[in-house]
């Protein structure tokens, strides 16, 4: 993990021989690295935001080669040996080899300039062109993931409830819970800008467990409204999530702790998860089904051409991509593959689902084409838990006139 540590101007962090084992990314402010002598200190290179130093840490125990202090008041991203180790876990071998071999060189080079005192820390001579590029990409990862760290800490992050219809009576069946973060001044921050980042700093698998723990709390709720037909929900799960242990885990201990039917919580998969370490899919799916979660396969008919998972996996449901449903009514093309892929989910004794309806006319196009379920914004956007509980009182979802949001 990384935290953050803040100096005043002229504040050393660190000097010459003293032992260190983490690295410095610069948020703001700038910091000079300088070597002291008998006569005097001897500046080597002043960095600015963006830059990050003390990377030799990251090797090992490390002894310090040279001082750093800042100039002006600086905030600094602490980079720990223990996220390298998760970067370097999600490496090939080939790059983890490459990665320890650079920093050995390095060490080395940085060695032989204290030497000869010769090193250019003009801006140009550090970057240019597309490294730059790099550079600037690599900071905002690391802030957004860093900010996204303190939203799962502190209860930035949020679940929306988006209605599943049930196209034959226009009543609530479920809800697919969508996750929500917001930046300090309220304006949302799509997924698609942050949920690759959790994905590849491992922070999924926490905000995984976070999810199912919150969802199921929500769904103990929905069922003293509804209790009657208590509805389910659907969750999102990551292919990153099959390395997590403890997955099942905390699905079965969530559906304990909040007293919940196993059918009520339904699990989606991407078509491309399914194809990622089959065994290990597998061997989750069949202990989910076992305790009765039902299966869905997500954004059906975008991944792969391939159908054979259909039949080697324990699937119970199909969800049709939203870009099948965008076309019904105005191609041919369309209209024949939803009819296709609801006849085959019904020669497998799987039910259907269609993301993204929009409109009365999909809406009807979808339930004549034998489609079960449906979602989208011509019945509701994901609403907060409040809203998503009353939404459930009413004899039959009412039409929520909104344009789709991030």
């Amino acid at each position: 993990m990384h935290d953050r540590r803040r100096l005043s101007a002229d504040e050393v962090l660190f000097r010459t021989g003293e032992s260190g084992d983490i690295a410095f990314l610069i948020e703001s402010g700038s910091v000079e690295i300088y070597l002291e002598h008998e006569d005097g200190a001897e500046s080597i290179a002043t960095l600015q935001s963006g830059d990050l130093f003390g990377e030799m840490a990251l090797a090992g125990n490390h002894t310090r080669t040279a001082c750093a202090r800042a100039v002006a008041d600086t905030e600094l991203l602490v980079v720990t040996h223990e996220l390298l180790n998760e970067q370097m876990a999600r490496a090939t071998p080939v790059l983890r080899h490459l990665l320890r071999v650079t920093l050995a060189r390095s060490r080395d080079l940085l060695h032989r300039l204290q030497q000869s005192s010769t090193v250019d820390a003009t801006p140009s001579a550090r970057y240019s062109g597309s490294e730059h590029v790099d550079r600037e990409l690599a900071v905002q990862r690391l802030r957004t993931e860093q900010a996204l760290r303190e939203a799962l800490r502190d209860d930035g992050l949020q679940l929306h409830y988006q209605p599943i219809v049930d196209l034959a009576s226009g009543t609530i069946a479920g809800f697919e819970a969508l996750i929500r973060w917001y930046d300090p001044a309220g304006r949302p921050i799509p997924p698609s800008s942050f949920i690759s980042i959790a994905e590849d700093s491992g922070l999924i698998v926490e905000i995984g467990h976070w999810i199912i723990d919150t969802a199921t709390a929500a769904l103990a709720q929905m069922g003293k409204v509804r209790s009657d037909a208590p509805p389910f929900c659907s969750i999102n799960l990551s292919p990153w999530q099959f390395d997590d242990p403890q997955l099942f885990p905390s699905i079965r201990d969530a559906l304990l702790r909040h007293a919940l039917d196993p059918r009520r919580l339904r699990l989606e998969i991407t078509e491309s998860a399914a194809f990622g370490d089959p065994d290990a899919v597998r061997r989750l799916l069949d202990q989910c089904r076992a305790l009765g979660c039902a299966l869905l396969v997500d954004d059906f008919g975008t991944g792969y051409s391939s159908l054979s998972y259909l039949h080697r996996l324990p699937i119970d449901a199909i969800k049709l991509d939203r870009s099948f449903i965008d076309d019904l009514g105005e191609s041919r093309g369309a209209a024949a593959i939803v009819r296709a892929i609801t006849g085959l989910a019904a020669d497998l004794g799987m039910y259907t689902v269609a993301e993204g309806i929009e409109t009365e006319a999909q809406s009807a196009a979808c339930a004549r084409y034998g489609v079960h379920y449906g979602q989208g914004y011509h019945f509701s956007r994901g609403v907060p838990l409040g809203e998503a509980l009353n939404l459930l009182r009413a004899p039959v979802v009412p039409r929520v006139a909104t344009s789709p949001a991030a």
